[in-house]
């Protein structure tokens, strides 16, 4: 009779402790929930806002422009708001990762409470819990406040905000591209002047210049026939760093990089055969591209697809976006 009543009251002590376990995990879990839900209310609303004009938020959490076509003067004042429109938002997001973090240590406290878990599942130490990390840095710190800069001057020096088309003294046609935070990305398509000496490039070279807002040269990608048939496209950046590929008229393919630092690389076979990323190609850089069919080039075709608002990050991106996982990818990528 003795043994059968310490083993109820074994179990009722436990299924007391149980229901106090559960009922701490719950209410940890519903507040935290209430939290949540009234933060990220507040976060979305403000982000809806923002959103019915001129503006937009991303999934990161960051306020960019609205592509489209405007002056230089409409893209500053859209700029401005931008950030101050972002200044508004980043309490609401601070305020989301606080409630959710407040959730995460209560939730881990009411698991791991003395005299709870240990008759329940033995004890659970807090450092069993470890914080999920964030997708995103916080703008509570300053790591979070440089990402959304440095995530809106790339949106904004990759979105076209104005196109105008021109002939040089030349006759070359030159195009030039603004895009939202004043750098240029300038075509010229050069044709044949009649006398040799006259004559820069070969007629039906294609050449983009890339310089940034402030005029200075970042990267210079070309396209050329050759004589006796064959054409090269070339791509070279300020630090030094260059791409040649060559293709003969019979169709045999050959490139190769040149870093910063001297070093030269050939260009495996696969950069010419396999499927091309899709920043490499089309209207994303200018750049005619198919997977075995010929080395990229740049031609007034894809050219002329680039219109007002479009996400146009060049030929020279293009390149090394391909290039990337080949060779001298570090280098590449600190060019691009």
């Amino acid at each position: 009779h003795r043994a059968a009543a310490d083993m109820f009251r074994r179990a009722t002590d436990r299924s007391s402790a149980f229901k106090d376990y559960a009922e701490a995990v719950a209410a940890a879990l519903m507040d935290g929930s209430t939290m949540i839900g009234r933060a990220r209310t507040g976060a979305l609303s403000k982000a809806a806002e923002i959103d019915g004009g001129p503006l937009s938020v991303s999934d990161q959490w960051v306020v960019m422009i609205d592509p489209a076509g405007m002056s230089a003067e409409r893209a500053a004042e859209l700029e401005k708001q931008a950030e101050a429109a972002q200044a508004q938002l980043n309490p609401l997001i601070i305020a989301v990762d606080q409630a959710d973090d407040t959730t995460s240590m209560r939730l881990v406290a009411a698991i791991s409470e003395e005299g709870v878990n240990r008759d329940v599942a033995g004890h659970i130490s807090p450092d069993a819990f470890p914080m999920p990390v964030d997708d995103i840095p916080s703008p509570a710190e300053e790591e979070g406040r440089q990402f959304q800069e440095i995530a809106r001057s790339e949106d904004m020096a990759t979105t076209v905000r104005d196109i105008t088309d021109t002939e040089d003294r030349d006759g070359n046609r030159v195009t030039t591209y603004t895009m939202m935070d004043g750098s240029t990305q300038v075509a010229t398509e050069y044709i044949d002047q009649g006398l040799p000496s006259q004559q820069i490039y070969p007629p039906g070279t294609s050449r983009v210049l890339h310089s940034d807002k402030n005029g200075k040269w970042i990267s210079e990608t070309m396209t050329s026939p050759l004589e006796g048939g064959g054409t090269t496209t070339s791509v070279s950046w300020a630090d030094g760093t260059r791409i040649v590929m060559t293709e003969t008229p019979d169709g045999v393919r050959t490139g190769s990089c040149i870093a910063a630092d001297g070093r030269e690389s050939v260009l495996p076979d696969e950069f010419f055969t396999d499927p091309i990323p899709t920043l490499a190609g089309g209207a994303l850089s200018g750049l005619e591209t198919k997977a075995g069919q010929g080395i990229p080039r740049l031609t007034s075709a894809e050219l002329d697809k680039v219109k007002l608002g479009a996400k146009w990050g060049g030929p020279a991106v293009g390149l090394a976006t391909m290039a990337y996982n080949m060779v001298s990818a570090d280098t590449l990528h600190d060019a691009a």
